[in-house]
Order: C-alpha cells, then structure tokens, then sequence
C-alpha cells in the first residue's frame, strides 16, 4: 500500500491542481488596445520541428460582451507565413487563415462556446510542408506551405507586436492548457495555471513564455475582487435581480443599481425621499411580479418600488429595534409567496417561520412539524432548483430560544418543506475548531447535494468572510477562495451572498452601519466555480487521505479512457464543419448533425465558405483557382436551379470582352482543368440538356449540398425532420457567403428568402421548444441579420430557458445593428418583444 501511495501521490496532487480552473483570461475590445492580453510562447527564438507536431490549446468564450471578432492565434513562420485563427462574430465562423488565403471556415455556435471549452489544434507537418487544423478531435483542413525542411515559427495567442504581423483585434476569449507534442512526445505543457505575474511556464523545460496584461483565471476562481463600494445615509437593504444580473441597494433618498455583467452602477434620485430605514429592514426581487420589494418584519409592511415613479408605495414608521435582526428569507416558486425564518431581538432567538403572500397582502405565521428546528440567527438560506424546499445552515442560538440559557454555534443543516409544512434534519457538519457562523443566504449548487456559503467568526469586530462549499447530504465542507474583511456587529452589520447565472460570478455583500448614520457597502466578485484552498484542520476527517487517494485513481482512470477515446476516434473526412451532438429535443426527435445526413467524404459545399473535398475527405479547394470557381459555380448553380446554363449566358459572364471564338476557346481549356480536379470528387458529367450545359452526379458519388438544399425548399409541406436537415444544411453561414459575384445577387435573396420564411412559419409551429427556437433563429439571422420575427422568437426562447443574459445581449446587439443600417433607434423595448411587463 505505501509502494502505492508512492507513485500515485504525485499524480493525485497534480490531478488535484488541474482539476482547480485555471488559464489566461484575454482583455479584448472591452480594453482600449495598448491593455489588451498578449501571450507570446517564443519570446526569445522560434521553435523549430523537424518532425509532425502538434500545437493544442483549449478555448472558451466570455460572455455578456459587445464584440467578438479577432485573432484567436496567429503562427508565423521565419520566413514570414502567418497562419491564423480568426474568429468573424457576424458569420459566427472560425477562419482558417494561411497566408492571403482562407483554407476554411468552422462554423461555431456562439451560446455553445460561450458555455463549452473547445480543444483547437494545429499539426506541422516539416515532412511534406503542411499544416492541418483541428477541433474537439477532429480533423478539419490541411493546406501545404512553402517552408523550410525544419519548420521554425513563433507563436502567438491574442495581440502581438511582431513587426509586418501586428495584431490588436482579439476575440474576448480564454485559453487554458497549450500542449505542442511531437508524436507522442511531450515537448512543451504550458498549463497557464499561474495566479499572478507576467510570464507563463513550460512544465517540461521550465521555459517562460510572456504575457502582456494577463488576467490569470486561477486568480479569479480564487481571489476576491472588491467590484463597488458605496456610503449611503441610514440603513440600507440588498436585494438580486438574477435576470438582469442586478444588485440593488435601497437608501433614504437613492436606490443604487450596479450592473454584474459590466461592473457599471448608477445612483436613482427618489422623486420623494424616505424618513426612515430602520434597522433590521431588508429587500428581496420578486421575479414573477419583476418588482422591487423593501419589507420590515416588525411593522408587517412590504414596501414596492414603482420604477416609473420611482417612488416607494409605503413608508416605515418604527421607531425601536426589530426583533428580527438577520433573519432568513427567499421567495418560492411554490407559491409565489416571501418566506422569513429565523432572527434575534430582545434576548431572544426566533424559530418562526412566517410568510406573506404578495397578491393578498396577508401575513401569517406557520406551525411546522417534523424535526425540530432551534431558534437561532446568522444562518443561510437557499432554495432548491425545484423551488419547494428551503435550506438553513448552521447560525447561533439555544434551544428554549432564550439568549440567558446555553447559547451556542449550530452546525446543523435543515430543509423546511413548503409542501408539507415540516422540517428535516439533513446533516450535521463538523464542528470547526474556530466557531462560525453564516452570511444571511446560501448558493445550491444546480445538479448536485452541494452548496455554497459564506462564514465568519461572530466573536469579534475585525473579523473575516470566508466562502466554504458543503453537502446537505454528508458533515464534510472545504474552504475556497481567500477571505473578505468584515467588521462584524450584529446591530450594524449584514453580509449575503448572491450567484450571477449568465456571468458565472459569486457575489459577496458587505454592510456596516456607523454611528454616524451612515452605511458602508462593499460588493466583492469570485468567478464561479471557485477554486478550492488547502483543505483546513478545522474541516479534517479520519481517512480523508486515503480518501484522496481513491478519487486520484478514479480521475486518472478517467483520463486515461477520455485520451484512449479521443485517440482511437476514427477520422470521419467529412468537410470542415463544426458537428454538433445529437440532441434530444421537447418532441423526443433526435436531431441530425451533417455526418448523420452524409456518409460521403466527396462533397461540395456551397453554404458558409465554398469548400471541396475529394474522395477521401482532403480539402482540394485551393486546387481551384479563382476563374475555376467561378465557371464551376456557375455551372453548377444554374444546373440546379435553373436546369443548367448556356454559353452565351457563360461567356457574357466570364469573357464579355472577348469575341464569341475567343470565349469558346478559353472555356474548352479551363474545362478540362476543371475535370481535372472534380474526377478526384466523384462520378459526374457536364452535358447538354437542350442548349443548356447542366452538371449532374453520378450514381450519388458526391455529395453537394445546394442541391440538397433544393431539393427540400421545393417540397410543399415540411416535416421536422426536413427543417433539422436544412438546419444542418445551412448553419454554417449563408449562401456562397465570402463571395462576391453581380450575378450572384438574385440567387442569394432567392436562397435567404425561401429559407427564411420556411424556417419563421416553422418556428412559430413548434414555438414552445425553446432549445430548436434558438437554433432556428440563429439561423435566420445568418440570411438577415436584421430580421425582426426572428428577434422576438429568440429572445423569448431564450428567456424561457432562463436565459435573460444572453437574451438581452442578443436584443443590444439587433438594436446596435438596427441603428447603423437605419440611422435610426429600434422603437420596440426588450420587454415589449419578450412580452414581459
């Protein structure tokens, strides 16, 4: 067993620190240019192959931002070749990019790499002077180079200042564990785990690449950041719109918003001021009424904001201390009614649990069964995703509820069912060696028995905020992240925790109310999922090593099977798309992806960047030169529109400047180029159908993709299985959508137009499968950016998803749009579209 424990320890502490988020977080177009991030792997010399090679890299978006458009990295070459990873937002396209020259495009969606991180990878090949692009395992499109034998480039990730190679538009991105093997040999691991400083190290040879303005995401997952401060005259409340991502802080004469998403905040003149805010008095977002509510336990008053008016519909008229300082509260889905448990007034801790209901303005209090529940304050409180039952962890209190008899710290975490009107004993936690007690709400974890809380010792002033992430279902709990100065009074002071759904953030709140009748409120940030601290003594238990152990063996299991997997992956040779996963929908019909529909590598596609494969799955389209495609795509667009094309309407085109011989002439020669390159494709023939030449395959060798298309706009009724097919079919950008020719146009509004209106009357036929919504309208947008029916199906897809970040960003960036082609505002609201009020 010691022999065991030998070799694996070192595996298990790695594991243990990989598996922490880690990676360089990019300043983009957010910044101004001179502070945006630059990572520079070669900063001394270049890196030579002499062998295939392998750059990789995972990527991630960062969401909630305006722009998205940039270099992802850039290679080049010493003798001056740029390869390029370009991401271009407005056809949602990574660009393969060598030289002057496009090799592809993948199409990537925008809400799956704002959420996912995505494996690139670039394989040098000094061998036959090639480069191939891959992602997420597969192999995309390989173009040749004109290098030296021994490949020598330098690398870049964001900005660069590369002289002839300068670049500062960069994508607001992330990137995270940079590996550049040799074969099978590992030659360089830059984890970029680091947590402060400017250079990035090699773990193989200890090399140190440089980084120009690096956020290290390890910081964020770990170290809070102090992200608005405020001093406001008497006794404010906190309350969190997670929709709009919105703190709230309620003064006598102001209401103060900050903004997660942008760290922006405004301060609202009240049209009348308020004469008190009394002590004890607290606030909370009504999600299912979209309003504002300030209450006080006391006086039994809930207070609303009018937002118009802004004004508060009620006044406080206490006077004397509440009995109810720190007391728990939320709002359920259940029943849609304010929930307040807990609280200490008068020497006395509370058990009650009381609620009012919104649509009657009734208060009352409950009696409820099951275990018993100790009077107490400072706990936390959370809901379960279902919103029917309530969690409280631990607080301080006694059991006759009376402060004179053995008060005490309670570790304890209880569910109170609003069904059954009852509590549960779930688990005790371990009894910590330096007693705490708890910021007012609790953050549980979606998916999982784990939870979220913020802890303090109560039995100082100068005292400290700790995060620690526990279970309802067992007494272990782990510190994470460093800790939030705190001054703590229990008459002065209030702390909460709060999660921000789309900006992936923690929110800490901390208030403290002087004697001077002011509040000092600080509001801190920690990227969401923190990261994990040594574990302390105060959270040990008996066998946690060997705990350690087993998890280590599990997790390198897993990934020796997840590489095994990726490694014996056959490659497919299907064109240069980003495939999605099948998904299963609301209706149960499974989704196709493009390999699905298509077990041909020979294909042509026209949809996104035009782009030909071979017979087995090579990209040749660099095999056409620009004449080629033209009279290619000529013919072959007409042949499946139109039944094909003449030659004069083919010679007008190509060779108007030329006599009627001369054009003739130069068709037979770049014909029989042409066959030269569409033979590796398939079977085919270009003959005459009348006095047309048309392009027909045969015996389905080759696949094209506009003739698909085709094929299916011209049925007279759809079913779902057709809509996903054209989905698939044109996901990837519009019609022949980087080329530019006059007698392209008409068939371009022709494609966009028939697409578009298949796709909105079918959006609004399954308009309650708020996933396929999205998809569809994306879509659209790829044929009309502009395109107002899509707008509204989107976005209230997204907000049915519970998306409300992305769905106001996606309505921001319509009306952005909308003004610089118009001149002029976009006169719908976002809650006129979405049908909010």
């Amino acid at each position: 067993m010691r022999i065991l424990v030998f070799f694996l320890l070192p595996a298990i502490v790695s594991l243990k620190s990989y598996s922490q988020n880690h990676g360089l977080q990019f300043s983009s177009h957010e910044a101004v240019q001179e502070k945006r991030t630059a990572l520079n792997l070669t900063p001394d010399n270049p890196v030579c192959f002499s062998k295939p090679t392998e750059v990789s890299f995972d990527v991630i978006f960062r969401p909630n931002l305006e722009t998205y458009f940039g270099y992802v990295m850039r290679v080049v070459t010493t003798n001056n070749l740029n390869i390029d990873l370009v991401y271009n937002e407005k056809l949602r396209v990574l660009n393969f990019v060598v030289g002057e020259r496009f090799s592809t495009s993948i199409n990537i969606d925008s809400l799956r790499l704002l959420e996912n991180w995505g494996r690139c990878s670039l394989m040098l090949n000094p061998e036959d002077n090639s480069v191939s692009l891959g992602f997420n395992g597969r192999e995309l499109a390989t173009t040749t180079l004109d290098t030296d034998a021994n490949m020598c480039v330098r690398l870049f990730w964001g900005t660069n200042d590369l002289p002839m190679f300068q670049t500062m538009d960069i994508p607001p991105m992330q990137v995270k564990e940079i590996i550049i093997k040799e074969g099978e040999r590992l030659l360089h691991h830059y984890p970029l785990d680091e947590l402060e400083g400017n250079t990035a190290t090699d773990r193989v040879t200890g090399n140190k690449a440089v980084v120009k303005n690096p956020v290290w995401i390890k910081h964020l997952h770990q170290v809070w950041r102090k992200v608005y401060s405020l001093r406001t005259a008497g006794v404010p409340a906190v309350a969190f719109n997670n929709k709009r991502e919105a703190l709230f802080f309620t003064g006598k004469d102001s209401l103060y918003e900050f903004a997660v998403a942008d760290n922006s905040a405004r301060a609202i003149r009240l049209a009348k001021g308020r004469s008190k805010t009394p002590g004890g008095n607290q606030a909370i977002y009504n999600p299912y009424t979209n309003l504002l509510c300030n209450f006080d336990i006391d006086e039994q008053l809930v207070s609303v904001y009018d937002s118009a008016a802004r004004v508060w519909d009620k006044d406080f008229v206490r006077e004397e201390l509440t009995i109810f300082w720190q007391a728990n509260k939320c709002i359920s889905p259940y029943d849609s009614c304010l929930y307040i448990i807990g609280g200490y007034g008068q020497l006395q801790y509370k058990n009650l649990v009381q609620r009012y209901h919104f649509d009657t303005g009734r208060w009352d209090t409950l009696q409820p069964s099951g275990d018993f529940f100790m009077p107490r304050y400072l706990s936390a409180l959370g809901l379960n995703a279902g919103g029917d039952t309530i969690y409280i962890a631990g607080g301080y209190g006694s059991n006759t509820g009376d402060q004179t008899i053995n008060p005490r710290h309670i570790y304890d975490v209880m569910a109170y069912s609003i069904r059954h009107n009852s509590f549960e004993l779930l688990t005790q936690l371990e009894t910590p060696g330096n007693p705490f007690c708890f910021a007012n709400s609790l953050v549980a974890e979606p998916g999982t028995n784990q939870f979220y809380a913020l802890t303090y010792p109560n039995t100082r002033f100068n005292s400290s905020l700790q995060l620690v992430k526990g279970s309802f279902k067992s007494p272990e709990y782990s510190y994470i992240g460093d800790t939030i100065p705190f001054f703590f009074y229990d008459i002065e002071s209030f702390s909460d925790l709060f999660f921000s759904p789309v900006s992936k953030k923690l929110l800490a709140v901390t208030m403290h109310s002087g004697k001077e009748g002011y509040t000092d409120i600080d509001v801190y940030s920690l990227d969401f999922p923190p990261n994990s601290l040594p574990v302390k003594k105060d959270a040990r238990s008996s066998g946690r090593f060997f705990f350690y152990i087993l998890m280590g063996v599990l997790l390198a299991g897993s990934l020796i099977f997840a590489l095994r997997r990726r490694r014996n992956r056959s490659a497919t040779g299907y064109p240069a798309v980003l495939h999605e996963e099948p998904v299963n929908d609301q209706a149960g019909i499974l989704l196709l992806n493009e390999q699905d529909m298509r077990t041909l590598p020979s294909s042509v596609i026209t949809f996104g960047a035009f782009e030909v494969y071979d017979k087995q799955g090579n990209n040749i389209t660099m095999q056409f030169t620009p004449l080629l495609k033209e009279l290619f795509l000529l013919i072959l667009v007409h042949s499946v529109k139109d039944g094909g094309i003449t030659h004069e309407q083919l010679y007008s085109v190509l060779w108007e400047d030329k006599s009627f011989k001369d054009a003739k002439n130069n068709y037979h020669v770049n014909s029989g180029k042409l066959k030269s390159i569409l033979e590796k494709v398939g079977k085919y023939q270009i003959g005459r159908d009348g006095n047309k030449l048309k392009f027909e395959v045969l015996n389905q060798t080759m696949f094209v993709d506009f003739a698909r298309f085709f094929e299916l706009v011209s049925m007279d009724k759809h079913s779902r299985q057709d809509i996903n097919e054209l989905y698939v079919l044109t996901h990837r950008g519009g019609f022949l959508a980087q080329l530019r020719y006059e007698w392209l146009d008409d068939i371009k509004s022709w494609v966009s137009g028939k697409m578009i209106d298949i796709l909105l009357k079918h959006m609004s036929d399954f308009e309650k499968e708020a996933d396929w919504i999205v998809r569809l309208a994306n879509t659209v947008f790829v044929f009309d950016e502009l395109n107002e029916s899509a707008l509204v199906y989107k976005c209230r897809a997204l907000v049915m998803l519970g998306r409300h970040g992305l769905a106001k960003d996606s309505f921001s960036k319509f009306t952005r749009a909308y003004r610089e082609t118009y001149g002029q505002n976009y006169e719908k609201s976002f809650t006129q579209i979405t049908g909010q009020v």
